[in-house]
């Protein structure tokens, strides 16, 4: 019979294509890694793999087995959370996907606090791009999933979870930094970085320049980064300014690396969503995170990392 600890190392080594690298995930060695595909692979009598380079890849029959896999691991982890329930405990994983930088800062803290109230529950969060963290919660890995923008699969429901304001960051000896304010007027002439496509602070950042008439083809991007931490770098070192999440730069804001400038008609802020599965089950889990981030004591403490 096909155990579910074959299928997670199934999973595993699909996610990562790579044995090698699907070991480091499970913790496992490589040759136990390999032992378990093959174990599975004689009990369906199929092949999952085949190698291309230093990658596998997974066959026709190993992608036929992927969606079973993700739905016995689902269940599987469902029936140990009803035993626990019905033992009255709150045991269990809390896995949560998270693709926007400020949930990367205000998460640590909030499970922290979570994890005191409920030390019988395991969490996890794993950084991912955005469409990694819809994919997740459709095939249902992931309980919960932080995003910058709305998903886009009505499959997936989704609330409020902090209000997250951008800032208007330069180099501490940047004529800009001298400034109360400045003018939308002004942008044309300013070195740009920007993050890279797709990411949900560049959506808004760009479509708000673009009403204050500064188009994107108009500016003099510098260069394109793939985090607001490499984008504050980037500014700190003089290569021109940019707009991040401030919960991002505090540090830097308040060793005097990195200063804010208002800008004159605009106030950027978005929404940081919380998303779920639809047809997923809430269990008992998810249900006290749910209640303790509405909690006033969860609202305190995303209040202190994000002001």
């Amino acid at each position: 019979m096909v155990g579910v600890r074959e299928l997670a190392v199934f999973l595993a080594a699909a996610d990562q294509e790579n044995f090698s690298a699907a070991a480091r995930k499970l913790h496992l060695s490589q040759p136990a890694i390999s032992f378990q595909i093959q174990s599975l692979e004689q009990q369906l009598q199929v092949q999952l793999f085949q190698r291309v380079g230093r990658r596998i890849m997974l066959t026709q029959a190993g992608r036929d087995l992927l969606p079973i896999a993700h739905e016995m691991i689902y269940l599987s982890s469902q029936i140990e959370q009803m035993l626990s329930e019905r033992q009255g405990l709150v045991k269990g994983e809390l896995i949560i996907g998270c693709s926007t930088s400020p949930g990367k800062y205000v998460l640590p803290r909030l499970l922290g606090a979570f994890h005191k109230r409920h030390p019988e529950v395991q969490s996890t969060v794993e950084i991912m791009d955005r469409q990694t963290v819809e994919d997740r919660l459709l095939t249902k890995q992931l309980h919960f999933g932080i995003l910058g923008l709305p998903p886009k699969n009505k499959k997936l429901e989704y609330w409020p979870f902090f209000t997250d304001e951008l800032v208007l960051i330069v180099a501490e000896n940047h004529p800009w930094a001298l400034r109360d304010q400045v003018s939308p007027a002004e942008f044309k002439e300013a070195e740009w970085i920007l993050r890279e496509g797709g990411a949900a602070t560049r959506h808004l950042i760009l479509t708000a320049l673009a009403e204050q008439g500064l188009p994107s083809n108009e500016m003099r991007v510098a260069m394109e980064l793939g985090s607001p931490e490499a984008v504050a770098v980037a500014v700190e070192s003089g290569y021109g300014v940019s707009f991040v999440s401030r919960v991002a730069v505090q540090r830097s804001l308040e060793l005097g690396k990195l200063k804010t400038v208002a800008v004159e008609g605009i106030s950027l802020c978005r929404q940081i969503l919380v998303a779920r599965n639809r047809s997923s089950t809430c269990n008992r889990v998810q249900l006290r995170f749910r209640e303790f981030v509405e909690s006033a004591e969860g609202q305190q403490v995303i209040r202190e990392v994000v002001g």
